[in-house]
């Protein structure tokens, strides 16, 4: 599965998803054995690539507040890019069920980009999928508008069986007060340390006996921080 998406395009994405936190020399570890079993993304390559997102939540935080309950059913709803430059953007809604995630995307334009990070959530009406009535009556009725912007750099490798993807995510950076999701020169703070990675495993019903052998040599005690949460620390003065 690529991560890049045609304009054109909806794409929904259901499987199971687990996360780790990896040392650098694990991350090391796994990139050259990945390199050897897996195909790296198609839109990265062996180098990788920039994701940077702009997440929304409601009035209340709701999202927020499910994260840290710990809760078995959350959503995320989010505009990506991969490129300040970039003339389109996915906006996203991703729900997990208990240890499932199901992520519906659509390609937007870059102008409909920037309406909905002025809360102009209208611009939806003119694109055609089967999340935008239930996105758009949340989004509206519970008053959400853009929270916060994370930054990161990933390699992600794929296998066509079983729907199988993998990313190493490190660098994690973020912006307070600020959602510019086309700014080229941002003022970010460090969200993890440089030398630690968080580690993603998708796939559907079954992950292949190779890729948990060379798992298996790593440790994956480590417990990730929440990407959305990193970002969202001034919030842990109100709700711890």
């Amino acid at each position: 599965m690529q991560e890049k998406q045609n304009k054109s395009e909806t794409l929904s994405v259901s499987r199971k998803e687990v996360k780790y936190l990896l040392s650098l020399p694990d991350r090391l570890f796994l990139l050259q054995a990945l390199d050897k079993i897996l195909t790296p993304d198609a839109y990265g390559g062996y180098n990788g690539y920039t994701v940077r997102s702009v997440y929304f939540d409601s009035i209340t935080n709701e999202d927020y507040q499910a994260k840290k309950d710990h809760a078995d059913e959350k959503k995320r709803i989010r505009l990506r890019v991969y490129h300040p430059e970039d003339e389109y953007a996915k906006f996203e809604l991703k729900r997990k069920y208990f240890g499932r995630e199901k992520k519906e995307s659509l390609v937007v334009t870059r102008e409909d980009a920037k309406e909905l990070l002025k809360g102009n959530y209208e611009v939806l009406l003119h694109y055609e999928s089967g999340m935008l009535p239930y996105v758009y009556d949340l989004m509206t009725s519970r008053m959400y508008r853009p929270v916060s912007l994370v930054e990161y750099d990933r390699r992600a490798y794929t296998h066509p069986n079983f729907n199988t993807r993998i990313t190493l995510d490190n660098n994690l950076r973020y912006c307070d007060f600020c959602y510019d999701l086309f700014a080229k020169h941002l003022n970010f703070r460090e969200g993890m340390p440089k030398d630690q990675t968080i580690l993603e495993i998708k796939y559907d019903r079954f992950l292949f006996k190779q890729i948990q052998e060379v798992l298996g040599k790593c440790d994956l005690s480590g417990k990730p921080p929440s990407k959305f949460g990193t970002s969202r620390q001034l919030l842990k003065t109100y709700y711890y």
